[in-house]
């Protein structure tokens, strides 16, 4: 084995870190590298929302700078890019947004969007998913295709990966990294379980749709504290991503808190959508099984909370996708 950061060889069981990929040189460098950035991290997380918003600003104007017109809000309807949108068009009001309609989205979100664009003077332009073929995707499609999207992205794309192993061995390496990273998940490694969903119906769409009209980077509402995988994507890059990864990113709220979004929202009197006020603190896709472990509110996952707030939908799941949910234990 080699170290994954200097190509230096390592013996046999003397490597450092998860898979033991590293060299002890490398792994105490990364590790302090780690520590300095979540140490910053937490620093700008604590600053006042007064400060918080002038460095934002300052963070979209230095992608305005690099971009100019060439520049996009990728918008979800969610609180998170309204504030974000918010904060954007102070700086350059007509602003393109671009939003996919992932076909299983709540139809509080779809209301908000309007309700942006008749009366709000957002400039949005809404697309829909569709393969090389121009034929149409939805959530039942990318199911049956792929599998469905549960537990998290992480494992989700474990699984994905296990199942479509080409050879013994790469399909033993999926099982020893399940075993390592996510082990309390490998009875459900046989499972229709996938991390596709989203590539194909939100993340696809707006890109496609971004290149043909020339957009040169996105404006992105996402927060480090959301998840694992976005706080360690902060460490590496930081909230502006430019000539580093395929798609030049703007990620000016990445160290925001929920909390600060709140006030924002308050201080500034913003409109969000009515999903809010039914218990669900995220909007989302309407069956995204990721996280559903840990999104409980006053005692109910968001699927028993669609039971209650948008019956008819709730009925479609158990019509369609009750097996899968079973089979993954999850609660209803």
């Amino acid at each position: 084995m080699i170290c994954k950061i200097c190509s230096q060889k390592i013996e046999e069981g003397l490597g450092y870190g998860k898979g033991k990929i590293y060299c002890k040189e490398c792994y105490e460098k990364k590790r302090e590298f780690i520590k300095s950035r979540k140490y910053k991290l937490e620093l700008l997380k604590s600053l006042p929302l007064d400060l918080k918003i002038i460095k934002t600003k300052i963070l979209i104007q230095e992608a305005f700078d690099i971009y100019g017109s060439n520049i996009y809000v990728s918008y979800s309807g969610g609180k998170d890019s309204t504030v974000l949108s918010h904060l954007v068009r102070q700086l350059q009001p007509n602003i393109l947004h671009i939003f996919s309609n992932t076909t299983c989205e709540y139809p509080e979100t779809l209301q908000h969007i309007n309700w942006e664009k008749e009366h709000n003077g957002m400039n949005i332009l809404i697309v829909k998913p569709y393969d090389k073929y121009k034929k149409p995707w939805n959530f039942k499609r990318v199911v049956k295709e792929d599998g469905f999207p549960m537990y998290s992205k992480d494992v989700a794309n474990a699984i994905r990966t296990y199942r479509r192993a080409k050879s013994d061995k790469t399909r033993q390496n999926s099982i020893d990294y399940i075993t390592r990273r996510f082990k309390r998940f490998l009875s459900y490694k046989d499972l229709n379980i996938s991390d596709k969903c989203c590539e194909k119906l939100k993340k696809t769409p707006i890109k496609q749709a971004a290149r043909k009209l020339g957009m040169q980077c996105a404006i992105l509402g996402i927060l480090a504290e959301e998840s694992r995988q976005r706080e360690l994507d902060w460490m590496n890059y930081g909230c502006n991503v430019f000539n580093v990864k395929k798609d030049n990113q703007c990620k000016p709220l990445s160290f925001w808190t929920e909390n600060d979004i709140y006030e924002y929202i308050e201080l500034y009197n913003l409109k969000i959508s009515k999903l809010y006020e039914m218990g669900y603190e995220r909007n989302g896709c309407m069956f995204c099984g990721f996280g559903i472990e840990y999104d409980y509110n006053q005692g109910k996952n968001r699927y028993e909370r669609l039971s209650i707030t948008h019956p008819k939908m709730h009925k479609y799941l158990l019509n369609n996708f009750k097996d899968i949910l079973d089979e993954c234990n999850i609660t209803y």
